[in-house]
C-alpha cells in the first residue's frame, strides 16, 4: 500500500516542544514518535493513513503502572485484581493525554486525531479487514513503531524501561516530526516464558498458530500468533479461569459459556505481571510470587523536606486542597494494616478535595474522584521514580478514616484517594483547613472564571444572567411541554441477549431556579471536538467511528472536570454552584462505549444566552470558531457574575439560510416542524427534533448507517412510522450480544454540516 513520499524535513523544534508539553504538563512516563513509512505494511482499515490520509507521523505516549500495583496485584488469583485496579483510572488519564495532545498539535496547526486508550473495537473484523478485536490503531505495534518497545513472545509490546508495566496511547498528525530510533528485535524479550507459563486461559499454549512478522523498516518483530477469543475468556469476558476451558475458543463458545455459567471477574493479565527485561527483572519469594523490578534509584532512608513538598505541590497543582500523612504505626493503633497492601510500607498519604453535599442529583461525583484517584497515581509514581514502592487505589479505608478529620464543616463532604508507601514520610495534623468564605465582590469573578477556565483548557466561556435563560421557559415550555418519549434500559448483563425495560416520560422544560436555588448566574462553558476527528468520521479508506465517539465522551469528562474546580472556585468565595449538561432540559443523550453522553442539543440555549453561538437549522448551536463541533456544559450559581452579551455574530447562520444537509441526512427523519425562540431580542429559528425518531439511532444504536455498521455491527432495523414500546422493545431485542454495550454512534445531522467539515 502506497503512503506517500517521505519527507526530507522534519520540524524538530515542534517535536521538542511535544515532547516537553508530554512529560510536563501530561506526565507521561514514555514519549516516541513514528513517521508514517513505519506503518507500510499494516491493514488500512486500522492504520494511521486510513484514518489521516495526510499522516506523517504518529506520536505514542505510556503512563507506568506503579510496580507494587503489578506485584500485589492479582498475588492470589488473577481475577483478584487487588490495586491493579488502577488501570481503569490509567485509561482515563490516557484518554486524557490523548484528547489534550490533539488539541495542542491543532494549536500549532496541525491536522490531529486522538486515539482512545481502549473499548473500541472491530470484534469480528470490518468489509476486508479480517482482524479480530481490531482496534482503529494497535497501541501496541505504535508503541514497537514509535521505538518505546518490542513485540515480547506474548504479544505485548514491552520496554527495557518498564518491561509489559504500561499502557500506551497514541495521536495520529499531519505534522512531520522526529522519529524515534526503532528498537532491535530480541532485545527486551529473552524468551523466559514465564508468561506462557502462568497464562490459565491457555492463550499462549494452546491454539497457537506460528508466529507474527511485524515488518518495520527492514526490522522483522516476532510474538506469538494466539486466539484472541481464548485470550479474552477472563480479561474481556470475566469469565472464569478455574473452568475448564473448551479446545476451542470462538464467539458461539464465548456466549454459550457465559450463559451457563455467568462472570467471575476481570482478569490481570498473567502476560502482563511476569513480563520484566533480564536487565531489571529479580525475585522476592517473601515480597511476592511476580518478578520484581529493579529501579533506577536507591531510596533515601528519610525523606527530606523538599521531596515533601514537591509531593504536595504535585497534588495540589492538579486541584487537590488538603494532603494528610500518617505513620504506619499512628494507624496500626487505629486498627488501620498498611502492611495488608504493601509488605514494606511505612505510611500513607491520603489527598483529598471538598464538596459541598448536592442539593439535587450529584453531576460532580465522577469528576471528583478522577481528580483525587489520578493525583494520588501520580504521587505514587513520583514515589517510585525516587526509589520508593507506593501504590494508589488501595484497600485504605477511605470512609472510615473520614471520621478521623477535623474540620469538615456541616454540609460538606470529602472525596479522597490514598497512597501507601515504603518511604517515611513525616506525619501531619489531620484537622483540614476549612474551605469557604464569607461572600465578596462579586466585581471581577466573570474574568477571573474565565481565566481559569481557559487555563484548565476549555475553549469557549461565555456568563449569561439566570433571569436571561429563565425568561425563555414560557416559550420552551410552549415548544417540549408534555411530550412523552419513551426511555428503555436494559435489564440484562453485558454479553446477555438485550432485555427491554421501558417506561414514558413526559418532557418538562427547566429554569436555573430548579438547579439551584437563588441562581442568578449560569456559566457555560465549551470544548470542541478535534476537527480532524469529525473530518475524517467513517470515511475511507479506514471508515473509523472510533475518534468521534471518543471525543463525544472525552469532551464531557474533561467539561466535568474543568467545571467542577471552577465551582470550587466559587465555593471558597462563599457561593453555591451546581453542573448540568441541560440547563433547559430540552436535549437527550447518545450512547458510547463508557455510556450515555449528553448529545448535541444539550446546554443549546444556555450556550445561546451566554452569547457563545446560534441555533441552526438543524437545532443544534453553530459557533463562529468550530461550527457545531462542540459539546457545552453549565455551571448554575448564586454568584452574581456579570453576563455577556447574548446577541453576538449572526454570519454563523448564513451558510444555513440555503441550506438542509441536516435534515435531509437524518436517518429516521426526526426533524419536524419549524420553531423559534426570542433570546435578548434575537429570534433563533430552527426545526424540533422528535426524540424518539432521534434516539432510535443515536442512543439505541438501531441505525447502522449513524455509526455501529462501522464497528462491524451487522443490524439494521428500519424506524417504524410511529414508535411505540412494543416496537422499540423488538427492536432492541435484535442488538448483539457482545458489542452491545460499547456502541459508536455519531449525530449524521451535525456531520451533514457544512460548518462541521468538509462536504462531499
Amino acid at each position: 500500500m502506497s503512503v506517500g513520499c517521505e519527507s526530507k524535513t522534519v520540524d524538530s523544534a515542534l517535536t521538542g516542544r511535544i515532547k516537553q508539553y508530554a512529560y510536563r504538563s501530561l506526565r507521561v512516563d514514555l514519549v516516541g514518535i513514528a513517521n508514517i513509512q513505519r506503518y507500510a505494511n499494516a491493514p488500512v482499515r486500522m492504520s494511521p493513513q486510513g484514518i489521516l490520509p495526510s499522516a506523517k507521523s504518529v506520536v505514542v505516549m505510556a503512563i507506568h503502572h506503579p510496580d507494587a500495583a503489578i506485584e500485589m496485584g492479582g498475588i492470589n488469583h488473577p481475577q483478584e485484581i487487588g490495586p491493579y485496579r488502577v488501570q481503569y483510572w490509567m485509561n482515563s488519564r490516557l484518554d486524557e493525554i490523548s484528547y489534550r495532545l490533539g488539541l495542542m498539535l491543532e494549536r500549532e496547526g496541525y491536522a490531529a486525531v486522538p486515539i482512545v486508550s481502549s473499548n473500541i473495537w472491530r470484534y469480528k473484523g470490518y468489509k476486508d479487514l479480517t482482524a479480530q478485536f481490531a482496534p482503529d490503531v494497535s497501541h501496541i505495534h505504535s508503541a514497537v513503531a514509535a521505538g518505546l518497545a518490542e513485540h515480547g513472545y506474548n504479544g505485548l509490546a514491552i520496554t527495557p524501561e518498564f518491561g509489559a508495566r504500561q499502557r500506551y496511547v497514541q495521536v495520529i498528525t499531519d505534522a512531520a516530526l522526529e522519529p524515534t530510533p526503532l528498537l532491535e528485535p530480541g532485545s527486551v524479550c529473552d524468551n523466559c516464558m514465564l508468561c506462557v507459563e502462568h497464562c490459565l486461559s491457555g492463550a499462549l499454549s494452546k491454539e497457537i498458530d506460528g508466529m507474527n512478522v511485524l515488518d518495520i523498516e527492514g526490522k522483522q518483530y516476532t510474538f506469538a500468533n494466539k486466539n484472541l477469543w481464548r485470550c479474552a475468556w477472563g480479561e474481556h469476558f470475566d469469565l472464569d479461569l478455574d473452568l475448564p476451558i473448551p479446545e476451542h475458543v470462538d464467539e458461539e463458545v464465548i456466549l454459550e459459556q457465559v450463559a451457563e455459567h455467568g462472570f467471575r471477574g476481570g482478569e490481570m493479565g498473567s502476560c502482563l505481571r511476569y513480563c520484566v527485561p533480564p536487565e531489571r527483572r529479580y525475585f522476592d519469594a517473601g515480597y511476592t510470587n511476580a518478578p520484581r523490578r529493579k529501579r533506577d534509584a536507591t531510596p533515601p532512608e528519610t525523606v527530606d523536606r523538599a521531596t515533601e513538598d514537591e509531593l504536595r505541590a504535585l497534588a495540589h497543582d492538579q486541584g487537590v486542597e488538603f494532603v494528610v500523612a500518617s505513620s504506619a504505626e499512628e494507624l496500626a493503633a487505629e486498627g488501620i494494616d498498611l502492611r495488608r497492601d504493601l509488605p514494606d510500607a511505612v505510611s500513607a498519604m491520603t489527598l483529598g478535595v471538598y464538596y459541598r453535599r448536592p442539593e439535587g442529583p450529584d453531576a460532580t461525583a465522577g469528576a471528583r474522584q478522577y481528580l483525587v484517584e489520578l493525583a494520588a497515581f501520580d504521587v505514587a509514581r513520583a514515589l517510585e521514580r525516587r526509589g520508593y514502592s507506593a501504590m494508589s487505589c488501595t484497600s485504605f479505608p477511605e470512609r472510615d478514616f473520614h471520621g478521623k478529620l477535623g474540620g469538615i464543616p456541616e454540609g460538606w463532604a470529602v472525596a479522597t484517594a490514598t497512597v501507601v508507601s515504603s518511604a517515611p514520610l513525616q506525619s501531619t495534623s489531620r484537622d483540614l483547613p476549612a474551605p469557604g468564605a464569607p461572600a465578596t465582590d462579586p466585581e471581577g469573578a466573570a474574568i477571573a472564571l474565565k481565566r481559569l477556565l481557559c487555563e484548565l483548557g476549555a475553549d469557549l466561556v461565555g456568563v449569561a444572567p439566570a433571569e436571561r435563560i429563565a425568561a425563555l421557559q414560557p416559550q420552551l415550555s410552549a415548544l417540549f411541554d408534555g411530550k412523552e418519549h419513551l426511555v428503555a434500559r436494559d435489564k440484562a448483563q453485558r454479553m446477555y441477549p438485550y432485555e427491554p425495560e421501558i417506561r414514558v416520560e413526559t418532557i418538562q422544560t427547566k429554569t436555573p431556579e430548579d438547579h439551584l436555588q437563588g441562581a442568578k448566574s449560569v456559566i457555560v462553558v465549551g470544548l470542541r471536538f478535534p476537527k480532524a476527528s469529525v473530518e475524517r468520521t467513517a470515511r475511507e479508506p479506514a471508515e473509523a467511528v472510533g475518534p468521534y465517539a471518543f471525543a463525544q465522551y472525552e469532551s464531557v469528562n474533561l467539561l466535568s472536570l474543568w467545571c467542577f474546580r471552577a465551582m470550587r472556585w466559587l465555593e471558597d468565595r462563599g457561593y453555591r454552584a451546581a453542573l448540568t449538561f441541560d440547563v433547559t432540559g430540552t436535549g437527550s443523550v447518545t450512547r458510547t462505549p463508557p455510556g450515555e453522553q449528553p448529545d448535541v442539543f444539550c446546554n443549546r440555549f444556555a450556550a445561546v444566552a451566554a452569547g457563545l453561538g446560534h441555533i441552526g437549522k438543524g437545532g443544534f448551536v453553530l459557533t463562529e470558531q468550530f461550527g457545531p463541533n462542540v459539546r457545552f456544559a453549565a455551571i448554575v450559581t448564586d454568584a452574581e457574575i456579570a453576563g455577556d452579551e447574548a446577541t453576538g455574530d449572526l454570519s454563523v447562520l448564513s451558510s444555513c439560510a440555503g441550506c438542509s444537509r441536516c435534515l435531509q441526512a437524518c436517518h429516521t427523519a426526526a426533524h419536524t416542524e419549524d420553531a423559534q425562540v426570542e433570546v435578548a431580542g434575537t429570534v433563533e429559528r430552527f426545526h424540533l427534533v422528535d426524540r424518539d425518531r432521534c434516539d432510535w439511532a443515536k442512543r439505541y444504536s438501531l441505525v447502522g448507517e449513524e455509526g455501529t455498521k462501522y464497528v462491524g455491527w451487522e443490524m439494521e432495523v428500519e424506524v417504524p412510522e410511529r414508535i411505540d414500546a412494543a416496537a422499540l422493545d423488538a427492536a432492541l431485542r435484535q442488538t448483539p450480544a457482545i458489542p452491545k454495550h460499547r456502541p459508536c454512534n455519531f449525530e449524521a445531522c451535525v456531520l451533514a454540516c457544512p460548518l462541521a467539515r468538509e462536504q462531499g
